[in-house]
């Protein structure tokens, strides 16, 4: 048997690009994880006072996020990223006018590729998606390609659950300071929580400056 600490990347369990798969996949949430829009406040409240935001999304899935920040925060432009076509779809449902203020891109983040030509960024955000990588060690190299997109001074929003006794899949759940820390090894600056329920947390970092 595998230990917490197998370096084997977790078989993905649930298409999130089959539509009937994605649907139930929302509803089921919304019954296990009823503190999601305490997050997406904490997320809006992060972005409130910076103007004509550039965002990105990585994970997007329905849109729920997207549909909050658009709403709540002076955004110019909203790039969601996300690998299943059916969750494109479901967010376009859900947004609805909303969504002629997105741009939907289908990639995968696990590919090292994805940020190719996609401009840059004020803010980086993404919520409960980072785990899809389907190991904990790729967390970091997956926060370092954000970065690359990232302009100075842009801020880095990531959210997703951390490590408790009652984790089904130890090797996706980072260590709660782990997840600070590997925002730190991905080279942002100013870490700290803005959020925290339910085993999951929300921290901010900033991308420095360039050097003068």
């Amino acid at each position: 048997m595998a230990s917490d600490d197998d370096d084997d990347d977790v078989p993905i369990r649930v298409d999130f690009r089959d539509p009937a798969t994605a649907r139930a996949w929302i509803a089921d949430t919304r019954i296990k994880r009823p503190y999601r829009p305490r997050f997406f406040a904490a997320f809006c409240a992060a972005l409130a006072a910076r103007p004509r935001l550039r965002i990105l999304e990585l994970g997007s899935g329905p849109g729920h996020l997207a549909r909050e920040i658009l709403v709540h925060c002076d955004v110019q432009h909203y790039l969601a990223l996300d690998f299943s076509p059916a969750m494109r779809e479901l967010a376009a449902e859900h947004l609805g006018e909303l969504a002629r203020r997105v741009t939907f891109v289908t990639r995968d983040f696990r590919e090292p590729a994805w940020p190719a030509e996609l401009g840059t960024f004020d803010a980086i955000v993404t919520l409960q998606a980072a785990h899809e990588t389907r190991h904990k060690r790729h967390l970091v190299p997956l926060l370092e390609r954000a970065r690359t997109v990232l302009a100075p001074g842009g801020v880095l929003l990531y959210a997703d659950h951390y490590l408790t006794p009652e984790t089904k899949l130890p090797a996706l759940a980072p260590a709660r300071a782990d997840q600070s820390r590997a925002l730190q090894c991905a080279g942002l600056v100013d870490v700290h929580l803005r959020y925290e329920e339910g085993s999951m947390a929300l921290w901010c970092g900033t991308n420095p400056a360039a050097a003068s």
